[in-house]
């Protein structure tokens, strides 16, 4: 249910994040947290990864946005943090501020399951916006995203809420994949089709603005455009003019993933990179494969540009069989490029099984020590999750 004085929604862990949107939306209220898989991922899943989405840069992580948790223990016990349940499993009250004791949600939030197991969430939610506005833009090389990226955030400013990027290597898939299945998209024509007057490689990006007046901010949206033809900064803009040409730049950001994998084996990568250096790091990789004497392969990236999320995707076209030493070869390439620029290798898909032994040589002893440690205190027998997370 949702508290429509606070905005705090509760619900069991096993809620799909696309109902919980649309409850929300029904009680007035945005659900915080928008990401593609939203149709099947649970939020249970989402809290203990930590999940980000497009969003992020606007609402901040699911440590921002959650006041509660329940949480079963490996001996059994249940948790109640910042969270009041009845014997009934109804729950009560949730505080919005809370500094008696130590905030133990948070060991929670990201742990993938590790310390326990998580059963109902309380989320904050804010008021649903009433007016919505966005616009995909083409920008001739890295350096104008960039001075995009500035004129958003100044002229934007507190109606800000997504800044999403696409290389021509993906919009390229992304088209293919529309026309191979029949689909037709004059957006994507055009901004695919007309890009090939940039002297650089163009990038894509997708611009959201949410707000509570219209005319305020469809203002803002304007002179934000109208500044960016007059100084240059971008070669090509469509705002959407309803809501139907809105999600149609939404649902073309979201065919990403999908287009890109309908090409061949995709070796997937969620970085985190400062954001200067956001296509530095493509680049890097991309001349970092040939020099390991890797053939055949395109490097497709999209992503969060507000917080520096990368997905950095390594495509083996017409082969859609694992090749382990591409594989090795891949992750090795894209983790020192990321890392040699004070990154992260993982933004928002966790550690899991493969990405845990690179916590060596992340962090510090004493930091791993202090993991280990409360590993043992809440799971001693080490039968949550077993062997995933922290480095064997």
């Amino acid at each position: 249910g949702i508290d429509e004085t606070s905005g705090i929604l509760t619900c069991d862990s096993g809620a799909i994040i696309q109902n919980l949107q649309d409850y929300a939306e029904s009680r007035k209220v945005l659900f915080p947290l928008d990401i593609g898989s939203k149709g099947t991922c649970l939020i249970g899943g989402c809290v203990g990864t930590n999940a980000g989405g497009q969003y992020y840069s606007r609402f901040g992580s699911l440590h921002s946005t959650v006041r509660g948790l329940e949480a079963v223990l490996a001996d059994g016990q249940v948790l109640h943090l910042n969270m009041q349940v009845d014997d009934n499993g109804a729950v009560g009250g949730v505080n919005l501020k809370d500094n008696t004791g130590y905030d133990l949600k948070h060991l929670f939030i990201g742990s993938e399951g590790t310390l326990g197991v998580i059963t109902k969430v309380a989320i904050e939610c804010p008021p649903l916006p009433s007016s919505k506005h966005a616009a995909m833009l083409v920008c001739d090389g890295y350096a104008d995203v960039l001075r995009v990226v500035k004129e958003a955030r100044n002229e934007l400013g507190e109606v800000l809420s997504a800044l999403e990027v696409m290389d021509l290597n993906t919009m390229s898939c992304v088209k293919r994949a529309f026309v191979n299945s029949g689909r037709e998209s004059q957006l994507l024509d055009e901004i695919v089709d007309g890009s090939g007057q940039a002297s650089q490689q163009p990038i894509f990006l997708l611009i959201e603005a949410q707000g509570s007046n219209e005319e305020h901010d469809a203002s803002k949206m304007d002179t934000f455009l109208t500044n960016l033809f007059e100084t240059g900064s971008i070669q090509n803009g469509f705002l959407a003019q309803d809501t139907k040409q809105l999600q149609e730049m939404w649902e073309l950001r979201e065919a990403c993933n999908p287009s890109v994998a309908s090409t061949g084996y995709v070796y997937k990568f969620d970085v985190s990179i400062p954001v200067p250096f956001f296509f530095d790091t493509a680049q890097e990789v991309e001349s970092k494969l040939v020099e390991n004497g890797i053939e055949g392969v395109t490097v497709c990236v999209w992503g969060h540009l507000g917080d520096g999320n990368a997905h950095i995707n390594i495509v083996k076209a017409n082969s859609f069989d694992k090749d382990i030493d591409l594989a090795k070869i891949a992750e090795s390439v894209v983790f020192q490029s990321v890392l040699k620029r004070q990154g992260s290798i993982s933004a928002e898909h966790g550690l899991g099984q493969t990405k845990n032994e690179y916590l060596r040589d992340i962090k510090s002893d004493a930091e791993l020590e202090i993991m280990r440690q409360m590993k043992s205190l809440f799971d001693p027998h080490g039968i949550m999750n077993p062997m995933k997370y922290l480095p064997r």
